[in-house]
Formats: C-alpha cells, sequence, structure tokens
C-alpha cells in the first residue's frame, strides 16, 4: 500500500485536531492497546498538540510530538506504525520469516506461507483472518513489515501454501521514508552505496528509531 507513497503528492492534508477530537482518538488508542499504560500519555502529552494526516488511499495517520504513531483506512480500527513498533514491538502479535523471505518482504511481496512454516519462521496462537500482525525476521531484532493476515493462522500451519500476508508497511518504504527524522534521513543518504548483501541483513542502524527513552 505505501511502496510508492510520496509525502509531496500523496498527503492531503496535516491539521491540527480540537482537543475534543484529540481526546476521542487517545482514548481509542488507549483502548486498543491498553499495554502501553501510562507510556499512551508520554506519546500524547496533553500539553501537546495532535495532528491528523489525510493521505491517498482513505488513509489517514496520527501525529504527535513530530511522529506518526498510528495509521488508519478509512473508519477502520487504529494501527501502529513502523516506527512506533520498533518502540513498542509487544503492540501486536507477532510472526517471523525466515531469511530467505527477507529480501522479498523488504520488497513489498505478500508473505507466503512456507516463509513462516519452514525452519526460521514461526507463526503462533489463534489469529485470524484480517487481523494485524508485526513481521520479524529470523536472526534480526527489528520489526521488517507490519501486515495484514489473508488467513486463520491455524490454516497457514496446516496448509503450509498460499499468501498468508498481505504486506502493508515495511522498512524504508514510503512512509517510512516519509516519516524519517532529519537525522536519519542523512544517515541513511550516506549508507545509499552499501551493497545488497547489508540491506538484506536490515541492519539495525538503518531499522532503528533514534527515540531518546528520556523524551518518552
Amino acid at each position: 500500500m505505501f511502496k510508492k507513497f510520496d509525502a509531496e503528492t500523496d498527503i492531503r492534508s496535516h491539521t491540527q485536531l480540537k482537543a475534543s477530537v484529540a481526546r476521542k482518538i487517545i482514548k481509542e488508542a488507549k483502548a486498543g492497546y491498553p499495554q502501553l499504560g501510562d507510556i499512551m500519555d508520554m506519546i500524547f502529552p496533553k500539553k501537546q498538540p495532535v495532528y491528523l494526516v489525510k493521505c491517498a488511499q482513505h488513509v489517514t495517520c496520527i501525529e504527535s510530538r513530530g511522529f506518526w504513531w498510528f495509521w488508519r483506512i478509512r473508519d477502520g480500527p487504529l494501527i501502529p506504525t513502523l516506527r512506533c513498533l520498533h518502540k513498542f514491538p509487544e503492540l501486536l502479535p507477532s510472526v517471523t520469516v525466515d531469511k530467505g523471505a527477507i529480501r522479498h518482504v523488504l520488497k513489498g511481496s505478500k508473505i507466503m506461507s512456507p516463509g513462516l512454516t519452514s525452519k526460521g519462521g514461526c507463526i503462533e496462537g489463534e489469529m485470524k483472518k484480517g487481523d494485524a500482525v508485526v513481521v520479524m525476521a529470523e536472526g534480526m531484532k527489528y520489526a521488517l513489515a507490519v501486515g495484514i493476515l489473508d488467513m486463520d493462522a491455524s490454516e497457514i500451519r496446516e496448509t503450509k501454501k498460499g499468501v498468508a500476508i498481505d504486506n502493508i508497511l515495511y522498512l524504508n518504504d514510503g512512509l517510512w521514508q516519509a516519516t524519517a527524522p532529519k537525522a536519519e534521513v542523512a544517515d541513511e543518504q550516506k549508507s545509499s552505496g552499501k551493497n545488497k548483501k547489508q540491506e538484506d541483513d536490515v541492519a539495525g542502524a538503518d531499522a532503528e528509531i533514534t527515540f531518546d527513552d528520556e523524551d518518552l
């Protein structure tokens, strides 16, 4: 969805929300992700404005403190962005793809069942079709992607074939690049000449968000 996202052409509006509307969205986020607890109050400080970013394809993103924390399609549920999940990976149930699937995930490809059920992959629990998941990778510290299950987890484990996950957000896609802190943009430009193997390894320097814990 965000493979070709371009902030200059795909952002339709960037509006500061009225306090009453912001409170409603924050309440929804707290209800959807209670595991954040008091951290949610630091993501959305009382004196900090909250912005609604309307984008193409009926996507809206929620911004606070200069970062896009959540997104949704139309009136769907709030889903954490990949940057948010790098800071708080426990917000969504996780699956793991094997090393062979990494380069395909980073190209925005749909995630196939064998990449989750083969040695190195992992899909546990009773997640259902349509659930959002964070996609981890074998041997890697940071999330590669955010996806939507295309079938129940039990069916993926049983059949071991077919499309398992629609790849919605992935590392270095258009949305990731559009919301990069300035320091990170400079780092990415310096590292643009690194070889393909390094890209496939998903170096932590590219994947990690440079938030200071004291800011949260």
